[in-house]
């Protein structure tokens, strides 16, 4: 998995990192993906199982409706809170992003960190790594119908991505995107 590039999807705030073989920055792919009807169906039938496990009288139908309104609220969430938080408000994306493993007890950079829809039990995720306050690198993002993430293949491909990603960060002497001369 080779990093193409770093992109600012909010300066100073929000970045999403580009993949080797992608058209699109991570932060772009996956609310595009959440938006896409076939891709959504397909998903949900291949992990129909999940979804009832999940949520017990759900249809494909329903799950898709569900998805794409809550991509379309949590990108914007996600935005306003960027821009705000370079704003100096009070609300921003550290807010948001909350520690990937819930056992962290100590917020620092390059913590591996996750958003969430805001509907009960969502399973809309997206995953950065932590520069700072109110500064995110989105390394992608994902469905979770499942406990845990080890339990299927996309999940653990999101894992692979986030250690990818926070490796590049903390190597990334020659600061070769340009990202730790805003700090």
């Amino acid at each position: 998995m080779e990093i193409n590039g770093i992109f600012e999807v909010v300066p100073d705030s929000l970045y999403a990192v580009q993949f080797a073989g992608e058209p699109d920055h991570e932060f772009s792919r996956t609310f595009r993906l959440w938006r896409d009807m076939t891709y959504l169906e397909c998903f949900f039938e291949e992990h129909y199982g999940d979804l009832l496990r999940f949520w017990e009288y759900m249809s494909v139908e329903e799950a898709v409706k569900i998805t794409k309104a809550e991509a379309h609220r949590l990108n914007r969430t996600l935005l306003a809170a960027a821009r705000a938080g370079v704003r100096g408000d009070s609300v921003n994306l550290s807010g948001i992003f909350r520690p990937l493993h819930p056992e962290a007890w100590r917020l620092g950079n390059f913590e591996k960190s996750k958003a969430r829809g805001f509907r009960k039990h969502s399973w809309l995720r997206i995953y950065a790594i932590r520069l700072g306050m109110n500064r995110f690198v989105v390394s992608g993002g994902a469905i979770k119908l499942t406990r845990t993430m080890n339990e299927r293949e996309h999940l653990n491909e999101e894992l692979k991505k986030l250690e990818e990603v926070c490796g590049f960060l903390k190597g990334d002497q020659k600061d070769e995107f340009g990202l730790f001369e805003l700090f």
